[in-house]
């Protein structure tokens, strides 16, 4: 058993295909991923928007003088900010450079000005007051709700929070406020993030949107590790190749032949999993939150589970071998979509089958790869986890006992 499990590691290691597929491939998709997804990854924005402000009679009335505070405030360093009278003057060396949020301002004299200057390109977004000195923001026609005019808006949408509830307190209590300091201290307190709303994590890890692509893309390093084992059993096949008819002919029983060309396979499949998944780890940034161990058991149920999918497509007896590689092709590209490598639209589809189609999502085991991971990283308790591996031991099992039914001796019209 030992020296054919040998064999089958270093033969197949010497196939190229098998190193490219199988460990290089998983890695450029990691960094490709890694590269394009790496502003998401972020929740710190780092930019400068560039801002119209319309400096109107509304703007410079007492009404709005928190939204030219406010403003000034959060200009960047080296820009400009607003003075009492709704004019624009140079910005003091005081201001944060560190500051998650730049405001790069441009001022026009009125509302068709400000418009031609958004329509022309010169500002991303315009900012105005109202006769009661609360803002009012201008987009572009084609703005599609990008990161920028969504980090502004949250904090014009605070702002007005914070007028309104000061403005509720002094009629309720006209006295609370009479005092400057009284004033400062209610500034200060609707400027905190537990105004209205307190910050809870319910997740063991800080949720990342990349993070679900680096698993769909171990779901699918596992399902390409079935070409592995494809290779070991197409030397078995006494019709595939001269190899195959000295072994089918040997004294080990195509049963055992099979048992060593699987732990064979899964030994491969296992380490190319490691390096895939340390690889995210460590350059990528993927957080299990101390449960790498149990990441590695995930990895070994996933390597079985392809192994014994490769193993049961070419233990078929009647198709020919070229049917058989393009099958193996196509199930892995089809498998792997519904796991949601492809991008967002293959991650909306993954959500719907699963609120629609839960059972085709079970029976998927780049799916329930791709599960393994996340309910690791994400929920407190380990029971669904537990489960996702339960599956796809049993995907294995009956995949190896039908490829084991399969390797039977057979007898051919000719070889």
């Amino acid at each position: 058993m030992l020296t054919l499990i040998g064999y089958n590691i270093r033969s197949t290691l010497r196939n190229s295909t098998v190193v490219i597929w199988v460990v290089v491939f998983p890695i450029l998709l990691a960094t490709l991923l890694m590269v394009m997804l790496g502003d998401m990854t972020s929740n710190r924005y780092l930019g400068t928007i560039e801002l119209g402000v319309v400096t109107d009679d509304a703007f410079a009335s007492d009404e709005a003088t928190g939204l030219r505070e406010l403003l000034a405030g959060l200009a960047s360093d080296g820009g400009e900010v607003l003075d009492a009278a709704g004019g624009l003057m140079e910005s003091s060396d005081s201001q944060d450079e560190d500051a998650p949020l730049g405001l790069a301002l441009t001022g026009y004299e009125n509302d068709e000005a400000a418009r031609q200057g958004l329509l022309a390109g010169e500002v991303e977004m315009v900012v105005g007051a109202d006769a009661d000195g609360m803002p009012k923001l201008t987009v572009p026609p084609s703005s599609m709700n990008g990161t920028e005019e969504s980090v502004v808006q949250a904090v014009l949408d605070r702002y007005v929070q914070a007028s309104q509830a000061a403005s509720e307190l002094a009629a309720a209590d006209p006295e609370a406020l009479s005092a400057p300091e009284a004033a400062m201290q209610l500034a200060r307190d609707m400027a905190g993030d537990d105004v209205a709303t307190e910050q809870l994590d319910i997740m063991r890890v800080e949720p990342r949107m990349a993070t679900r692509f680096y698993y769909a893309v171990l779901g699918f390093s596992s399902i390409m590790g079935s070409n592995v084992a494809a290779l070991m059993v197409e030397r078995m096949r006494a019709n595939m190749s001269p190899v195959g008819m000295r072994m089918q002919v040997s004294s080990a029983r195509p049963a055992r032949q099979l048992l060593a060309a699987l732990i064979a396979s899964w030994l491969i499949v296992f380490a190319c999993l490691i390096v895939a998944l340390a690889y995210m780890v460590v350059v990528a940034g993927v957080s299990f939150a101390g449960r790498e161990a149990l990441a590695l058991a995930a990895c070994a149920a996933c390597a079985l589970v392809s192994c014994a999918f490769g193993a049961f497509i070419w233990s078929l007896p009647w198709p020919s071998q070229t049917a058989k590689d393009i099958s193996l092709t196509l199930s892995t590209l089809a498998l792997s979509l519904p796991a949601g490598l492809y991008g967002d639209p293959a991650m909306a589809l993954s959500d719907w089958l699963t609120a629609h189609l839960p059972w085709l999502q079970t029976i998927n085991p780049a799916v329930q790869a791709t599960n393994a991971f996340y309910t690791l990283t994400y929920y407190d308790s380990l029971a669904p986890f537990a489960a996702t591996l339960a599956t796809l031991g049993a995907m294995a099992a009956v995949l190896f006992g039908a490829s084991a039914f399969f390797m039977r001796r057979q007898r051919y019209a000719s070889l």
